[in-house]
C-alpha cells in the first residue's frame, strides 16, 4: 500500500487532511510541520506521496521537493494566489479549500501515478532477494515473512535498494 505523509505549518490543516485521507482508507504514516520531518520520513520509507502546503516553517515546498527522490509524488494544497510560488513540474497543485471528494480523487490519481513510476524488479533481482531471504531464514531461524521484513528494514536503514542489500548478503555468504 502506498504511504502518505502530510505536511503543513498549520497543524489544524494537517490534521484535517490526514483525517480525510484515513477515513478513505489511505495510510498516512506521519503528519509533519518541518522540512526536516519530511526528509526523515521519506528517508525511512523511500517512496510515497507527500501532500503539503506551499511552505513549511523553515523551507519552501520547492526546496523540500529538490531533496526528495524521484519516487515521491507531491501535491501542494494552497491558495490560488500562491500557485506562482511553485514552478517545479514535479509538484501538482490544487486550490484550497479542498473538498473531500477532490482530495480523494487526487489521492487516487497520485497512487496510480506512483505505481506506474516505481521501478519493477527484474527476475535476477527477485532471485537474489529470494536467496538472501533463505540465508537470513537459516542464520536467524526466521520464517519467510520475517526474513522479508528484516531485509526491508536493513535496506531502509542503509538507504539502499533491497536488491543491492541482498547481493551483499549473498556475496558475503559465498565468501565464507
Amino acid at each position: 500500500m502506498t504511504k502518505f505523509a502530510v505536511a503543513f505549518h498549520d497543524g489544524e490543516t494537517a490534521e484535517r487532511i490526514t483525517s480525510l485521507l484515513r477515513e478513505s482508507g489511505y495510510e498516512v504514516i506521519r503528519t509533519c510541520s518541518s522540512a526536516d520531518e519530511v526528509k526523515r520520513t521519506f528517508r525511512m520509507i523511500q517512496d510515497g506521496i507527500l501532500i503539503a502546503g506551499v511552505r513549511l516553517r523553515n523551507r519552501s515546498l520547492e526546496e523540500i521537493a529538490a531533496d526528495l527522490n524521484e519516487h515521491v509524488e507531491i501535491l501542494c494544497l494552497c491558495r490560488p494566489d500562491q500557485f506562482s510560488q511553485i514552478s517545479s513540474e514535479k509538484i501538482f497543485r490544487q486550490a484550497m479549500p479542498v473538498t473531500k471528494s477532490v482530495l480523494i480523487a487526487w489521492a487516487d490519481m497520485l497512487v496510480q501515478l506512483h505505481y506506474q513510476r516505481l521501478p519493477r524488479r527484474t527476475d535476477s533481482d527477485r532471485d537474489i532477494i529470494r536467496r538472501a531471504k533463505e540465508i537470513i531464514m537459516e542464520q536467524k531461524q526466521m520464517e519467510e515473512t520475517e526474513a522479508h521484513r528484516y531485509l526491508q528494514q536493513l535496506s531502509m536503514n542503509l538507504g539502499q535498494p533491497m536488491s543491492k542489500v541482498a547481493e551483499r548478503i549473498v556475496s558475503s555468504e559465498s565468501e565464507k
